[in-house]
């Protein structure tokens, strides 16, 4: 890897932001280096956030040249991407945290989509598992009050017709390139004029929905959103090298309520959260009874999950 000196304009800045991650960081280091961009320099771009598992140490020793900020405690994932942003060269941002890892070619496929569309503020790969499982939630559409109907009640699973109508994330795993509200920021290429003329990222997401933040104020300033399934990328989630059972995190639903009550008002916060308390219900009605029938262990740990989420959402916090 090149001193940043040497290129003080890389193609790409590959910006990680890691919090007691050392094993998967070397991982995703170690891909980055692998497969960067095709004849232009990549930068990388280190934020920790306070970790306690020796991850500064090891890259002071390890990655030499890799740009590092360490932070004394954890800001939480919007501020330290902003603080990696602002020192950034590229003229393309590749945001991607720590637990996920380029494969061949990837970085070029999306830089060559955002090359083809000069409006291309963002483009996101097609994001799996460590198993190979296509992730749904890669990218997805803007959520509003009719996209939640249609994930929480699964709608969005009844036939052809009312999957049109679109969830909060991808229905199917599509194949061709298209534009999106959103992209997920496990691993997403950004253009750096554009992310610097909305400000970056919105600090008041400490973390998750920053990514649907993001894409939604680039769109609304005319920047345009892809998906290209060419582009992979292996996302573990934290969770090691098999796919995660269940459902999102409480953290992420807390941002999920953040941003509705955010951007579209109270009133539209609480149909909101009256539908996740329906949703959340039936699935753990679903789920019980399928996993009372054919007693597999991933449909009892669906049916725990969404029972937890039903008693969540009569807590506070949860309300937006």
């Amino acid at each position: 890897m090149t001193g940043v000196d040497a290129h003080p304009t890389p193609t790409v800045s590959a910006i990680v932001v890691t919090w007691n991650m050392v094993d998967l960081l070397r991982r995703c280091l170690a891909a980055l280096q692998d497969h960067g961009p095709r004849g232009g320099e990549m930068e990388i771009i280190v934020v920790d956030n306070g970790s306690a598992d020796g991850t500064v140490e090891m890259l002071r020793q390890e990655w030499p040249d890799v740009r590092l900020i360490a932070n004394a405690d954890n800001l939480g994932f919007t501020k330290a991407n902003n603080q990696g942003i602002e020192i950034a060269r590229g003229r393309q941002l590749l945001l991607i945290n720590a637990d996920a890892f380029l494969t061949s070619g990837c970085v070029q496929r999306m830089v060559d989509r955002m090359t083809r569309d000069d409006r291309a503020a963002v483009v996101g790969p097609r994001l799996v598992y460590g198993d190979g499982t296509w992730q749904r939630w890669t990218a997805g559409r803007a959520p509003s009050l009719r996209a939640a109907l249609n994930h929480f009640l699964f709608l969005e699973r009844l036939g052809r017709g009312a999957a049109a109508l679109g969830g909060l994330y991808l229905g199917v795993d599509v194949r061709e390139a298209r534009r999106v509200d959103w992209v997920s920021s496990a691993c997403m290429l950004v253009r750096a004029d554009a992310v610097h003329d909305v400000g970056g990222m919105d600090e008041r997401f400490f973390v998750y929905m920053d990514d649907v933040d993001l894409c939604q104020r680039l769109r609304e300033v005319g920047w345009h959103v892809w998906y290209e399934p060419a582009a992979e990328a292996i996302h573990l989630m934290g969770q090691g090298s098999r796919r995660r059972q269940g459902g999102p995190s409480p953290a992420a639903l807390r941002s999920l309520n953040q941003y509705f009550a955010l951007r579209h008002g109270e009133a539209a916060a609480a149909g909101l959260h009256l539908i996740e308390i329906v949703g959340f219900g039936l699935r753990a009605v679903i789920y019980t009874t399928a996993a009372f029938v054919r007693r597999e262990t991933n449909l009892r740990d669906k049916a725990r999950t969404h029972r937890t989420f039903f008693r969540l959402m009569f807590q506070r916090e949860y309300r937006g």
